[in-house]
Order: structure tokens, then sequence, then C-alpha cells
């Protein structure tokens, strides 16, 4: 079977046009029916209807599955060029969110350039979320990724570094700062609020505790800069929610408080690389020293 073939046919699946797919490969229309004839003799199956009388092209129900499947395919082929561009580089394509690269990635930084391997990472630095689409289409073969819930994707190899709460976070100018005992995220209501703008698990999970506590407080402000969403809060504009490590004795004016009624999403580090990725010695060599990594 011709790729190319495949790629007409998810096209004109798309256009309902032979004109237009042609004209968009910039081939004869011959050639695109050609093409689908090809693939209906390989897989002994009307894939498209014609209905002269009205001018439609209509796709089968065979035609649709075959559809579905090209969708798959190409994603796989995509990724399989990308894989093998890179076989011969010593680059090592890693995600890192910004907040596991302030918290926990320093720990192995040392080990990491005893082996040479720092000079090798080409780091893509952005939320989760995002990083998990990247690994997913190729563009990152390593991540740490930071999780609301464990990973539990076949697709995967995760391997979970730790779990870590959430606390929330204010000014000591807050009156919530006068008292160290945990808060009824229900009783937040009235609060104002910093929110992250952006993929960022922490916007998540500040949502997620809005909908599980049907509060709706107001957001005064969003931000994607963890630094900045911290000087907020110092400035008494609106509390947030961040990872409980985030907050440390050096974070001056900022007291981080327990949640009486937390929910059942935490902050979980994994580091994930696809099922089907075939290591290269120095990425084996550097998850060996990544899961040495300690959440605590």
């Amino acid at each position: 079977m011709n790729t190319k073939d495949l790629d007409y046919f998810k096209t004109l699946v798309e256009k309902r046009n032979y004109t237009e797919v042609a004209e968009i490969f910039q081939v004869s229309q011959p050639t695109i029916t050609q093409a689908i004839k090809r693939l209906e003799k390989e897989f002994q199956t009307k894939l498209v209807q014609v209905d002269r009388v009205h001018q439609k092209t209509e796709i089968t129900r065979t035609g649709q599955l075959l559809f579905e499947k090209s969708l798959a395919i190409q994603k796989n082929l995509e990724l399989a060029h990308k894989e093998i561009a890179a076989a011969d580089s010593q680059k090592i394509k890693f995600g890192l969110p910004p907040i596991i690269g302030s918290l926990y990635f320093p720990q192995v930084v040392g080990d990491l350039a005893k082996e040479n391997l720092l000079d090798k990472l080409q780091i893509f630095e952005s939320g989760s979320n995002t990083l998990f689409q990247k690994l997913e289409d190729g563009d990152v073969d390593i991540a740490a990724i930071g999780s609301l819930l464990p990973i539990n994707n076949p697709h995967f190899k995760v391997t979970k570094l730790g779990t870590r709460p959430f606390k929330i976070v204010v000014s000591t100018k807050h009156p919530l700062a006068k008292s160290n005992e945990a808060v009824d995220f229900q009783d937040l209501g009235n609060e104002k609020f910093i929110d992250f703008a952006g993929q960022f698990i922490h916007g998540k999970i500040l949502h997620d505790y809005f909908e599980h506590t049907g509060i709706q407080p107001e957001i005064v402000q969003k931000t994607p800069d963890i630094s900045w969403y911290k000087s907020l809060i110092r400035a008494n504009i609106g509390i947030g929610i961040l990872v409980t490590d985030e907050i440390s004795q050096e974070d001056n004016n900022l007291k981080a408080l327990e949640i009486k009624n937390p929910i059942p999403e935490n902050f979980n580090v994994s580091i994930v690389r696809r099922a089907s990725y075939i290591l290269k010695p120095e990425e084996k060599k550097m998850i060996d020293i990544l899961k040495e990594i300690r959440i605590v």
C-alpha cells in the first residue's frame, strides 16, 4: 500500500471534492481517482460513492473506518520520521515544567554534569499538559511530568518519583495568616484569588477545588509566571494554591496553610517516555539519574 494514496484519500474525506484534492497536491484529478481505486482493490471494498446527479462525494462506512485508521497511521509515520531523524543526534529532547525544574531538578544537576549529560540536554520548558502533548507528538522524548493523579496510560512508560500535597498560600498581611490551623476550602468563597494562565497543573487544581466545594470566588489576576504569582500573593492582592514545597523559608511575607478538606488530587511527579521509544545509552543513563530525585 502506498502511503501517498492514503494521504490523497484522507484529504478527499475532508474535502469531498476530487478537483480540490488534486489542486492541493498539485497533481491531476485522474491521479486521485486511481489512488482511490488502488485502495479499494487493496481492501476489497467500496470506499467512495460519487452521486453525479447531485454532484456529491459520499464516503461509505468502510471508507470512514479507513479514514480513522489512516489518522493513526499518519501520526505513527510522522513520529517515526522524527525519531529516525534524531537517532544519530547526541541531544536529549527533555521536557521540564518550571516548578519541577526549580524545586527538584537541581538535586541531580551535579550528577548529570559528571556524566557529561548536562550539555546534551535540549530542554523544553513548559507546563506539564503541554509537555505531555509534545511527548506524544515526538517533539520531546523524555519528560518530567506533574499530574494531579498517577499516570496510567499503556502508551507511556512511567516512573513515579513521588507525591506532594497542595496548600493555600496567603500574604502574612492576610487575616488567615494569624492562625496555624488548616483552612476549610469551602470557607474561601468570599476571598480574591490569583489564578495561573495557560496549561498548568496549579490552575487545574484551583478550579477543581472550586468545583468540588461549590464556591465561585473572584479571580483578580492571572499569570503564567510562578515568581509573579507569589509576588501578587505577597502584596496581598489575592490568595492562591501551590504545591507545599514551593513555599520555603526564603519566601518572606508568605504563609502556607494546610487544607482541611483535601480532594483526592495531589502533585504527582513522574518521569515519562513513550512506550514504543527505544532509548539511546545516554538517555538510559539520564533516566537512572533522574530516578534518584527525592520528592520531599
